[in-house]
């Protein structure tokens, strides 16, 4: 059996300290540059957040124990900036960059990369357009980047020197249980190692602490989730991956597209492939959990990358770090072309998502992948700026609105948006992640006629279905006009607005996930 072990340093000098301060103000340029994008859906946990905040629980609509949450670590880190008085969303995107950057350095320090492989590391990794894309989205990515980062790096150093310390187990164990509260999947990657480590140090009660620190920090929250939310998965695992999602082709385009755009292959076509014989027992265990975890990964991948809100590759991003330092300490001596091959790549790839689009996908343009669909394919960082200044205008026009109807009663609001929501505290809001339910699914007729507003979004993939179904209302006259309209450029030219009812039918789609149908 052969395996890619990551060389220890030699030879080469340490990275000058300004050659590390002017690649940290770059990956800073980057998430300036990219900064008017924020994921719609970051403001869905902010919602949550604020609520958690003002002691109504950790839930969307106030008395709605549904779980949305992709990332309880993530909400929960919100939840408490947002107790400190502070807008949970905007504080947490600036905060991420220190978090990538946390990982970054303590990647440098604990392996000591240098050279030529410090170069590359940095280059294929910090300067990567969709990890700075996704650092400022809002996200758990840059939470997730950081751990996995410190993950592979404490791994380097025990394949290296052949032993793990207590600490070393104590700290993956730490490590995998903070990064499955950041994303469940990343058990996928993280599993298969600790595994293969429990097979060569089970007699050490140094990996049984840390596995117990792991169990607790997983197993305590969804212990919480099954009692609170009354299911430990958030809507989107059904929605997404269980009950449907979008064709295995879109997923599949995602994968391929990554390798190819991360610059990963440029760095894997220069390993030289050594045998893994003579290396430690527990360095060769490492090495073959790394491996099942890859395809595993790639497996789960090839299901789940192009579903909706995982454009810009976002799937990949916080592994990609901890990928690029294991390859670029595996190269061998001769790189300094890589690393300028790397470095061009980058430059031209940055202007590419900066200027032409945050989800670029040319293998869809080959046969077989050309029935694959690129979520955001050609919307720029700016564009998406634009979309977002949008949607808080107008949840400020529907505020005003509604204060001069002069009502008692709550407002309701059908959003394709769920981030509006952030905007719109008072306003129960029924949306695909916080509305569905086993039972009834997502009733979206039943959500459009219980509303007061109705968003219609002209670039929406289900075209005039909410405004066509909002008209066909009584209290809606059929040539009623859009509320708060607004023209804008998503590739192409679409109009976007709201309908308004003061009659609706009342829907109350209960307080759980497990809610029947009412």
């Amino acid at each position: 059996m052969t395996g890619y072990a990551p060389h220890a340093p030699r030879g080469t000098k340490a990275p000058h300290p300004l050659l590390i301060a002017a690649a940290a103000l770059a990956f800073v340029a980057l998430c300036a540059l990219y900064w008017p994008f924020a994921a719609d859906d970051a403001f869905i946990v902010g919602r949550y957040a604020r609520n958690a905040a003002a002691g109504h629980g950790l839930v969307y609509n106030i008395g709605e124990q549904v779980s949305a949450l992709t990332s309880p670590l993530h909400a929960l880190i919100e939840a408490a900036l947002a107790s400190f008085g502070l807008a949970p969303v905007e504080s947490y995107r600036l905060l991420a960059p220190l978090l990538v950057l946390a990982g970054w350095v303590s990647a440098l320090r604990e392996t000591g990369i240098r050279g030529s492989a410090f170069v590359i590391f940095t280059a294929a990794s910090l300067l990567s357009p969709f990890v700075a894309l996704w650092t400022v989205g809002g996200l758990e990515t840059p939470l997730l980047c950081c751990l996995a980062t410190l993950f592979a790096a404490r791994l380097v150093v025990i394949s290296r020197t052949g032993g793990a310390r207590p600490r070393d187990l104590i700290w993956l164990g730490l490590l995998a249980g903070l990064m499955f509260l950041t994303r469940y999947d990343s058990v996928l990657v993280t599993a298969p190692i600790l595994l293969a480590v429990l097979t060569v140090e089970y007699r050490r009660p140094a990996l049984w602490l840390g596995a117990a620190l792991c169990l607790a920090l997983a197993g305590g929250w969804l212990v919480f989730a099954a009692g609170y939310y009354g299911d430990i998965f958030p809507t989107s695992y059904y929605l997404k991956f269980a009950n449907g999602g979008r064709p295995g082709i879109d997923s599949l385009s995602a994968l391929l597209n990554f390798v190819l755009l991360s610059g990963l292959w440029l760095i894997a076509l220069r390993l030289r492939p050594a045998p893994i014989s003579a290396k430690p027992l527990l360095a060769r265990a490492i090495l073959r959990g790394a491996a099942f975890s890859l395809a595993l990964f790639a497996v789960y991948a090839s299901r789940s990358s192009g579903q909706h809100m995982m454009f810009g590759y976002r799937l990949f991003v916080p592994y990609l770090m901890a990928a690029c330092l294991v390859l670029a300490l595996a190269l061998p001596e001769a790189r300094r072309g890589l690393a300028a091959a790397v470095l061009a790549a980058q430059a031209g790839m940055i202007a590419v998502v900066g200027f032409v689009g945050i989800n670029p996908a040319p293998l869809t343009r080959l046969p077989g992948l050309d029935r694959a669909y690129a979520e955001y394919e050609f919307i720029t960082p700016a564009t998406y700026g634009d979309f977002l200044q949008m949607l808080r205008d107008d949840a400020r026009e529907i505020t005003a609105h509604w204060q001069a109807q002069a009502r008692e009663d709550q407002p309701r609001i059908y959003l394709r948006t769920g981030g509006t929501g952030y905007w719109l505290p008072e306003f129960y809001v029924y949306e695909t992640l916080v509305s569905y339910r086993h039972d009834c699914g997502v009733p979206m007729a039943a959500m459009v006629d219980a509303a007061h507003y109705m968003q219609q979004l002209g670039f929406s993939q289900v075209g005039t279905v909410i405004e066509d179904r909002g008209r066909a209302r009584d209290d809606i006259a059929d040539d009623a006009a859009l509320l708060f309209a607004t023209e804008m450029d998503w590739m192409g030219r679409h109009t976007t607005g709201y309908l308004y009812g003061p009659d609706p039918i009342p829907l109350d789609l209960g307080p759980t996930l497990a809610s029947p149908c009412r």
